[in-house]
């Protein structure tokens, strides 16, 4: 029987191996011409972010990763600063900021542990700004990262949102920083969350001086459960993927939404305003970096959403609260 047993396992991988490798064989094609060319570069880059004028600004530097005001306090979320994100996924879009204009963040956080959302070299070139910065990340994650000159904060997840909508809740460097429930996988490698069961990642909500921001992260959809985090939080913003996607007028699967599901959180979560993120910045095997965007578009326009959901160009920052 255990022989069986090792036989079912090895089967069992081979089989998770073959469809991840034809993913990843896939991703690869698509990123063949980027490795050929530089990514298209972002004019009249912002180089000071932080306004003495301004309480919440958001300012998308590309795929998950907004440099978030709040008074006094500098938030980034998965930063991804690099040309590329592992060995087959390259930018076709330059970061919206240099890494050097980056101020000292006061919070980094961190969804999960995909290529495209934890980038160690990019945690490495945030780390020389200030050793005070406080790394924020969901548990096991810690099983990925190098031993950083940062404050290491690990956060429950209730295993993956097994039961409960909220991991816990900590103050960090002054934020109140909640975890979230998200619909997603963990692992770094694709087959290591499914095989082993790795289950870091999350959502975030994070709260300073009366303001809140609903990071999303990585998720797929889920009708009840976002209306149930409506009602638990009053959202200043929201951060909310809407890709990869190839047909992007049809909803997501269970681990990415797309543009009419990610629609549908925004209205759930019932955030005042949204920013749409995750697009325009890599080549996935699905489709046009930019296809998630035409898709939103027109969700954006037959709901007349438009003052509530801005489109931001890689390096663009929006004000949202001025003091």
């Amino acid at each position: 029987m255990r022989k069986f047993g090792k036989i079912l396992l090895t089967v069992t991988f081979l089989q998770l191996f073959l469809m991840q490798g034809c993913n990843l064989l896939m991703v690869a094609v698509k990123n063949v011409p980027t490795f050929f060319e530089r990514p298209r570069e972002v004019k009249n880059k912002i180089k000071d972010p932080i306004k003495p004028d301004v309480r919440l600004s958001a300012l998308w530097i590309g795929h998950a990763t907004v440099l978030l005001q709040m008074d006094d306090k500098v938030i980034i979320t998965d930063p991804f600063l690099t040309e590329t994100a592992g060995e087959f996924a390259r930018r076709v879009v330059e970061p919206g900021m240099n890494a050097e204009d980056i101020p000292a963040c006061d919070v980094i956080l961190i969804s999960h542990s995909h290529f495209d959302h934890l980038n160690l070299a990019s945690l490495e070139m945030l780390e020389e700004k200030s050793s005070k910065t406080a790394l924020v990340f969901p548990k096991d994650l810690e099983n990925y990262l190098p031993d950083y000159d940062m404050k290491l904060i690990r956060m429950k997840n209730d295993n993956g949102y097994e039961s409960k909508l909220t991991g816990e809740t900590k103050i960090v460097n002054g934020v109140k920083i909640t975890t979230v429930f998200a619909q997603h996988w963990g692992g770094r490698y694709g087959l290591d969350g499914y095989i082993w069961g790795d289950k870091a990642f999350t959502g975030y909500i994070i709260e300073y001086n009366g303001m809140t921001i609903y990071f999303a992260g990585d998720t797929g959809y889920d009708p009840f459960k976002f209306k149930k985090l409506g009602e638990m939080f009053r959202i200043d913003l929201a951060l909310i993927p809407i890709g990869p996607c190839a047909d992007c007028k049809q909803c997501g699967t269970f681990s990415h939404v797309f543009p009419p599901d990610a629609y549908m959180i925004f209205q759930d979560v019932k955030a005042s305003r949204m920013l749409p993120i995750h697009y325009g910045t890599l080549h996935f095997a699905q489709a046009d970096p930019m296809e998630p965007l035409y898709a939103f578009r027109d969700i954006i326009r037959s709901n007349k959403a438009e003052e509530m959901i801005r489109i931001l160009e890689i390096g663009e920052q929006e004000i949202y609260i001025r003091k």
